[in-house]
């Protein structure tokens, strides 16, 4: 896993550096993971660039027609920058090797799938929900994991709706989930940010299939996975999904682990994951070197919580326009606290979500063994 800052969405100078010193190489890349800026809402054109910008690096580099590119590299790109969150991409590599006596210990391993293209009605509804699932078990057994509990990020990317997407449907006699192309309360974005979470949860077990329906999307909060980080487009058509966990027998240098927080100012909750992941801890702060030289990477969602209590004192966070920028630039700058870094990977502004438990937000953190 490689992060290279860019300087603009379209920017991919960071990429061809780390190709050029040969740490990426077209038969290793299987992902790109990165923060870009923009509004991050479904007009983000400055995601939409980024997207097409990448494709096309990418297409270059391994040689092949752009068309063909997501079926070799699975992109997870989320708009939207406010704070200290700094532009980035993270490559992600994997290379096949046979070890003639594999260590017990675990090491970090990806996997990822596609889904099945996501028709507009299925945005946000069961349907959107079975095909991540589906997807995430492939990613699964791509990565060679077979317990969930191994598994401690699962990163997708699904369709949203836009105008053009709801006119298709309702041409067609069917039904949308929404009208509203936001992230907020009722909106498109978010109900699909919901779906894709709700698949994570029902393929790796943390909800029952039976508990499931169209009527629980945004609306039982009891419902929800630990491991899921989603974000949604109206330029995608199918989901990708990257899975990333730790199995026995891996030779890579990298581990993974994860934690939830339990608020929007809960420090402790982002050093959970960091611990988790196995970085040293001296005197319930992480150590400086181990930061420096060992940490490579956090991922985390920073959701809007349904509540205007934080520890039992009112914010007025639901009541402010810019709420949705407002909630990412809180869990930027909270990640950004514990790490002394801003290239971290923080996705959300959307109130309330199947992405963590209620007022609670997912911390993945990736380290060097």
């Amino acid at each position: 896993m490689f992060v290279s800052t860019m300087a603009t969405p379209a920017d991919t100078s960071g990429l061809q550096k780390l190709a050029d010193s040969g740490k990426i190489k077209p038969d290793t890349l299987v992902a790109l993971v990165g923060k870009t800026e923009g509004t991050g809402q479904h007009d983000d054109w400055g995601r939409v660039w980024a997207d097409v910008a990448l494709r096309e690096w990418t297409a270059k580099f391994l040689g092949i027609p752009v068309a063909e590119v997501a079926q070799r590299v699975i992109f997870v790109l989320s708009g939207g920058c406010p704070g200290v969150i700094t532009p980035h991409i993270a490559a992600v590599t994997r290379e096949m090797v046979d070890v003639a006596h594999p260590s017990d210990a675990k090491r970090l391993v990806v996997g990822r799938a596609g889904s099945e293209p996501m028709a507009p009605e299925e945005v946000g509804r069961m349907g959107q929900i079975q095909k991540v699932a589906d997807a995430t078990h492939r990613a699964m057994e791509d990565a060679g994991l077979a317990n969930p509990r191994d598994v401690h990020l699962v990163m997708v990317k699904v369709p949203g709706l836009t105008v053009a997407s709801i006119r298709d449907a309702e041409s067609r006699g069917e039904t949308v989930v929404s009208h509203d192309l936001t992230f907020g309360p009722e909106g498109a974005g978010s109900y699909a940010n919901d779906a894709a979470a709700l698949g994570v949860a029902l393929a790796l077990g943390e909800v029952q299939r039976s508990s499931l329906s169209d009527q629980v999307v945004r609306r039982n909060w009891d419902l929800y996975s630990e491991v899921a980080m989603t974000s949604s487009g109206g330029e995608k058509r199918h989901g990708e999904v990257v899975v990333f966990g730790n199995a026995a027998g891996a030779q890579g240098e990298l581990q993974i682990g994860h934690a939830v927080t339990k608020d929007f100012i809960d420090a402790d909750g982002v050093r959970s994951a960091l611990r988790s992941a196995g970085l040293k801890f001296n005197g319930g702060l992480p150590e400086a070197e181990d930061l420096a030289q060992r940490l490579v990477h956090v991922f985390a969602k920073s959701v809007i919580p349904g509540s205007d209590q934080v520890r039992g004192n009112r914010i007025t966070l639901l009541d402010d326009v810019d709420a949705y920028q407002i909630g990412k630039a809180l869990g930027g700058m909270l990640i950004a606290s514990v790490t002394g870094r801003t290239t971290n990977y923080v996705s959300g502004g959307e109130r309330n979500s199947h992405q963590g438990p209620p007022g609670g937000n997912i911390v993945a953190a990736v380290v060097r063994a």
